[in-house]
């Protein structure tokens, strides 16, 4: 019986997972499914962009490749962020505090994509 259980879970995360590989309906949210790198950039620039401490870190190139890590290069996050910011998925904008500094956001498709997909997670639960 908890075997049976564990594994409709399972199916049921795999499902959810996999809707946002749906080119047709998750455009700009696919491209980061695609590595696990890539959808834990996703996680970590939406969870820095609706943090509204006002101490917060700022999602910078340099922050998410020092916390990514243990996932990836740091070529690799760089070049897969710069993708994104050139296919419009993320878009950038010049810190208050360094002018030398680029803050990365997402763009606000991919803020639609996510939300829709949280939604589609909350009603899977």
């Amino acid at each position: 019986m908890k075997s049976e259980h564990i594994y409709r879970q399972v199916e049921k995360q795999i499902r959810v997972f996999e809707s946002a590989g749906d080119r047709k309906v998750f455009t700009r949210l696919s491209h980061f499914r695609r590595s696990v790198y890539g959808i834990r950039i996703c996680f970590e620039i939406m969870s820095l962009y609706f943090n509204t401490d006002e101490n917060k870190v700022e999602c910078t190139k340099e922050y998410l490749t020092k916390n990514m890590a243990d996932l990836a290069s740091r070529a690799t996050i760089i070049n897969f962020i710069n993708d994104e910011i050139s296919k419009g998925s993320l878009v950038t904008q010049i810190s208050s505090k360094d002018k030398r500094v680029k803050i990365i956001m997402p763009s606000s498709e991919l803020i639609d994509e996510f939300t829709m997909w949280l939604d589609i997670i909350n009603k899977a639960a």
